[in-house]
């Protein structure tokens, strides 16, 4: 039991006025990941030489190795651990563990590197009803999940909804937290290269002064739609081992990445989107360079399809590197088991309901 469970459990223990530990969850208090939320976006062509019409082009072969040096993933996990009847109602509390960390690749294979590893447990919960003194005393780090004006106007399903989205947040918050660190310890000229699993354009508005950085972002979800349909037409069609134009992607007004999409793998009767990733890199300074540094880029992400990621569902998109950074931190991750010994706990207790 971690050392969290541990000091919950008394905490609950102590102050279990109106609270029922969940043992038996239910499907509707399964708490999935947040999808990107989707929409529609603009974006502006970037020229390529020689290149004035969005295509699709064939990445050119290269003999030059991948110079990714560095790879970044993180996990969460959310589940609803118990909840309290107060003056506005039943409100849940759940319990998310979020974890990030950085893969160094060093003599063909992946380690990890200490200080650029993380993780974090918290409650999430509506912190407006309740006494966050309680739970700082104890000890007990908490995020709060819904806004005040909503709270007795929002369902147990929605909360957990909510709950669910702001431990997601505070997962991308700890990703951007450790490129960051990394970013600013890399010497001057230096040849390591960052690969990031998600997008990269807020790490990029984070950086205290604009410079280009060997930094690249991979996006496995599309929900966003940036290209108009006949652009994108062009992606959705286009064969294994072929990126699109680069365009930068404008959101809120700035533009703070170059990006194109680059077609991973292919098999017949795959879906559109089967091996499609969206690549984002930082803003050139040279606009002339966009061509090479698009087509290097893409070749290395190429080679990084080996070894193939199975046996996960995700295969497709999911590069090697980053699959190892899921399983070394899941490794770590409190389990099921540790969760329940914790409930066990608080369960025996005098006064804490159980359902």
């Amino acid at each position: 039991m971690t050392d969290f469970l541990r000091k919950l459990a008394v905490f609950l223990q102590k102050h279990s006025e109106g609270v029922q530990v969940v043992r038996q969850l239910s499907s509707e208090d399964t708490i999935e990941p947040p999808e990107e939320e989707g929409g529609f976006s603009r974006a502006l062509l970037v020229p390529e030489p020689d290149r004035k019409e969005f295509g699709v082009f064939e990445v050119p072969r290269s003999d030059e190795p991948t110079q990714f040096t560095h790879f970044i993933d993180g996990i969460q996990h959310s589940q609803l651990l118990y909840y309290q009847l107060t003056q506005y109602g039943v409100l849940p509390v759940v319990y998310g563990y979020v974890a990030a960390m950085v893969l160094e690749r060093r003599d063909r294979e992946l380690h990890p590197v200490p200080a650029l590893t993380e993780a974090h447990e918290a409650l999430y919960l509506p912190l407006k009803a309740f006494d966050a003194s309680l739970f700082e005393r104890a000890g007990i780090a908490v995020h709060d999940s819904l806004e005040a004006r909503e709270l007795g106007a929002t369902s147990f399903q929605t909360m957990l909804v909510r709950a669910g989205a702001t431990v997601a947040r505070v997962r991308d918050q700890l990703e951007r937290k450790l490129a960051l660190r990394w970013i600013e310890q890399q010497k001057p000229n230096s040849g390591d290269w960052l690969l990031v699993d998600g997008s990269i354009a807020d790490l990029m508005s984070a950086l205290e002064r604009r410079r280009l950085v060997n930094v690249v972002g991979v996006s496995k979800s599309h929900r966003t739609t940036y290209l108009e349909i006949n652009w994108m037409l062009q992606v959705l069609e286009m064969p294994a081992g072929y990126r699109s134009s680069v365009f930068r992607p404008v959101r809120e007004g700035q533009s703070e990445v170059y990006s194109w999409y680059l077609r991973l793998r292919w098999q017949q009767g795959a879906s559109p989107t089967y091996g499609l990733v969206r690549v984002e890199t930082p803003v050139l300074t040279s606009p002339d360079d966009t061509r090479e540094w698009a087509d290097k880029i893409s070749a290395w992400l190429l080679q990084e399809t080996r070894p193939v990621s199975l046996p996960d569902p995700r295969y497709d998109r999911l590069l090697y590197p980053f699959r190892m950074c899921e399983q070394h931190l899941r490794s770590r991750a409190p389990s099921e088991l540790m969760l329940r010994a914790a409930l066990e706990r608080v369960g025996d207790a005098r006064g804490v309901g159980v359902s």
